[in-house]
């Protein structure tokens, strides 16, 4: 399931498969934080890969891979397509792309507060449209 959940954001087989090994490498020494965790082991795993993605991204210098396949885009989009244009840019960048929310906060000149309450309605939209 994380092998799967990798392949959204590093859309090549062999780049996703040495990932997945190395986020299991790195993170073999924190297993205690995990069990110690009040979400499932799956979930934060999730979060831990999605960090280590990020951090990955931008030793390479850019926020998107230059391969990111159009399949990806094309399924959250679905998964927002009843959302509005800047609760899709929000969820974009903040999800796909690891920009923080002071920095989205900033770059729309609105607070923090409603870029996270656009992220937050984002996630609702997807819970509604998964669920």
């Amino acid at each position: 399931m994380l092998f799967s959940y990798i392949q959204q954001f590093v859309p090549s087989r062999i780049e996703a498969e040495n990932l997945l090994v190395s986020i299991f490498s790195r993170l073999a020494s924190r297993l205690e934080a995990a069990f110690a965790s009040s979400l499932s082991i799956y979930c934060w795993l999730q979060i831990e890969a999605r960090k280590m993605i990020l951090e990955q991204r931008g030793q390479q210098g850019s926020t998107v891979y230059p391969k990111e396949s159009a399949e990806v885009k094309t399924y959250y989009s679905s998964l927002l397509e009843e959302a509005s244009s800047e609760h899709q840019w929000v969820f974009r960048e903040i999800f796909l792309n690891g920009r923080q929310r002071e920095e989205l906060a900033q770059q729309a000149g609105k607070d923090q507060a409603y870029i996270g309450d656009l992220l937050r309605e984002c996630m609702l939209i997807i819970r509604k449209k998964l669920g």
